[in-house]
Parts: structure tokens; C-alpha cells; sequence
């Protein structure tokens, strides 16, 4: 099921055919069509508008969802002759993002060819795939990450405001995994049980602020976490971990990898995280990015800068893509 925030912050589903149901009143028609009364209220409990509510309510708003969708298929109204349908170029698609409580972890370095490449350019020698692996393998490549606050996430065609304090503006096609139930202690083998769908995230980064070890501004600033268009549940996703993903600046393609080169996959983070953590519905966990970022494609100068041709610019024009989600676009203005 491929969910979306629409208008004013109504919860829709994509069809395939490019057309938004909202299925909090398509529901709401299914029941009176059975004889129900007081269909809106019952409609709100199961199937709430509100994507945080129906994440919460878990199965059964799946399960309404359904029945939802194949009324609307059928029937072109609400139950009071609501507008259930529209077409997708006809509604602003907002970011599926749960609640401005949501907590967006950030998978730090977690792809073998972005973190071979970043370290080359950052130590100005060659480190391979087969380094970091053997890292890895060694207990030596430790795990890290850090936070996005959920204030500076924007959606799809919304503007990225071009921070003033760089002239390294960075870019990171990102799954992000949103959980639906609460998580504390987590064996890996029971941790894809607790994920209700994927998003994309485009993982913004100053990168030449240095001097902040902690990512306190590199990564928090006003519209600095991208997401959408849509969220995709995990039974419609089927293994996160082998889709492919890319991203494009002005039309030319910059990365394009696979979830297969993981170092750590989400199992992992899941169980990582929840020790002496309590995550929450809707919380938020971003996996990673695969090569070609300004980072990792851009050698450094005599003075040990990284060259700013690669990185982005006012006026550009950034598409994050992932197999099975959908495409991301987001232009970057001036402040």
C-alpha cells in the first residue's frame, strides 16, 4: 500500500492508474453502504485521517484500508457525496511524516562504497571496499550515528533553503524505515516485525563544518531532511535490503547503488538502538547512503578543502529515487 499526506493533511493511497483516495471517507462510505450508523465516527476510530493515528491502530486500519480502496474503485463519493478521488497531479503531496514528536535516527557511514570513498578523499589515500569490510570483519569499524529533528523535514517539491553558514551543501539518498509499534529491547530476528513501511530521505549535510564533531548544525537546519513522496508498507516493500536507489542533480545522475551494499542492515539498528531506548510508532530510522555524494566524488585541495564543483548550488534541482517508493524532487533556493 503506497500512502501519502495530501491537501490538508489528509491521509490518501496512490493507485497505479495516478489517482489519490481519501481513505478515511471512503471508508466512512463503505460503512454506511452496510447499514452502519454513526458511519464518520466509527470511520475516525478505525481508520483515522491523521498518519500517526492509523499507524498506531496498526492491522485493523490496514485492514479497513483495504475495503476502503475497493469501495473507492467502485463508487466515486463519500457517504454525503464527499470527494474521495483525485488525481495526483491535482493535490499537494505533503511529507509522510508521522508527528513533529517523531525521532529520525541517522545510520552513520553505513555503506561500504560511500564510506571507501569518503575516507579516501578525507585521508587522501586509498581505502577500499575490502578495508572497510575487513574493518568491519575485525570489530574495528564501530557503529555511529546521529539525529534529525523531525522540524526540519520538508516534502516533495518543497524548497531546500540554501544554508548561509557553507559552501559545501551536500546531498544522501536515504531508505528510512518507520516503525509502527513500540520497540525496547529487540532481538535482530524479531526486528522487521516491528517496521511498518519505508520512506525516502534526502540526508542534507554541511560538509565543510569540521569543527562540529557532534553533527549539532552539519545536519540540522531549516529544510534540511527531505522525505516522501510516499510511504510504502512493508508487505508491499518486501525485503528493504536489495532495493536499488538513486539520485540525480539537474538531470545527471550522481548516485546509484543498491540497499545490498548495507554495512549494518535496519535488524541491526533496531536491535542497537532499543537497548536502554524506547522508540515509538512513527519513529523514524535512515539506513544509509551508497556512493557518489559530494563527499565521497570530490578531491580535496592543497589545503586539504574538498572542491566545490560537485556540491550543490541555488537553483538546483535534486531527484532522490528508491525502487518500489517513488521519486523525490526538491529545488534549492537562495535564503
Amino acid at each position: 500500500m503506497k500512502l501519502l499526506v495530501f491537501n490538508s493533511n489528509r491521509l490518501g493511497c496512490l493507485l497505479e492508474e495516478g489517482v489519490v483516495i481519501d481513505l478515511n471517507l471512503s471508508y466512512a462510505g463503505y460503512l454506511r453502504k452496510k447499514g452502519v450508523t454513526r458511519y464518520h465516527a466509527h470511520a475516525n476510530s478505525t481508520l483515522p485521517c491523521n498518519l500517526l493515528s492509523f499507524i498506531e491502530e496498526g492491522s485493523p486500519a490496514i485492514k479497513a484500508a483495504e475495503e476502503a480502496i475497493n469501495y473507492a474503485k467502485k463508487n466515486p463519493t463519500g457517504p454525503d457525496g464527499e470527494k474521495i478521488l483525485f488525481k495526483l497531479d491535482d493535490v499537494r503531496v505533503k511529507a509522510p511524516l508521522p508527528s513533529l514528536a517523531s525521532r529520525i535516527a541517522m545510520a552513520g557511514a553505513n555503506f561500504y562504497d560511500h564510506s571507501a570513498g569518503a575516507l579516501s578523499m578525507i585521508q587522501s589515500r586509498k581505502v577500499t571496499v575490502e578495508d572497510i569490510k575487513k574493518e568491519v570483519e575485525e570489530g574495528k569499524y564501530k557503529p555511529w550515528g546521529f539525529w534529525k529533528h523531525a522540524r526540519n523535514v520538508i516534502g516533495p517539491d518543497e524548497p531546500i533553503i540554501y544554508p548561509e553558514k557553507t559552501q559545501r551543501l551536500d546531498y544522501e539518498v536515504e531508505v528510512a524505515a518507520v516503525l509502527g509499534k513500540v520497540a525496547k529491547d529487540v532481538k535482530e530476528n524479531e526486528a522487521m516485525d516491528y517496521v511498518f513501511g519505508y520512506t525516502i530521505l534526502n540526508d542534507l549535510s554541511l560538509r565543510d563544518q569540521e569543527e562540529d564533531r557532534g553533527f549539532f548544525l552539519p545536519k540540522n537546519f531549516d529544510t534540511s531532511a527531505p522525505m516522501g513522496p510516499y510511504l510504502v508498507t512493508s508487505d508491499e516493500i518486501g525485503d528493504s535490503h536489495i532495493l536499488r536507489m538513486g539520485l540525480k542533480v539537474n538531470g545527471v545522475i550522481r548516485q546509484y547503488g543498491s540497499m545490498k551494499d548495507m554495512i549494518r542492515p535496519f535488524p541491526f539498528w533496531i536491535s542497537w538502538l532499543t537497548k536502554d531506548l524506547t522508540l515509538y510508532p512513527g519513529d523514524i530510522i535512515s539506513g544509509g547512503t551508497c556512493a557518489g555524494t559530494a563527499l565521497d566524488t570530490s578531491p580535496r585541495d592543497s589545503q586539504g578543502r574538498t572542491k566545490p564543483d560537485r556540491f550543490l548550488k541555488s537553483g538546483d534541482i535534486i531527484e532522490a529515487w528508491v525502487e518500489r517508493i517513488g521519486t523525490l524532487k526538491n529545488p534549492v533556493v537562495s535564503k
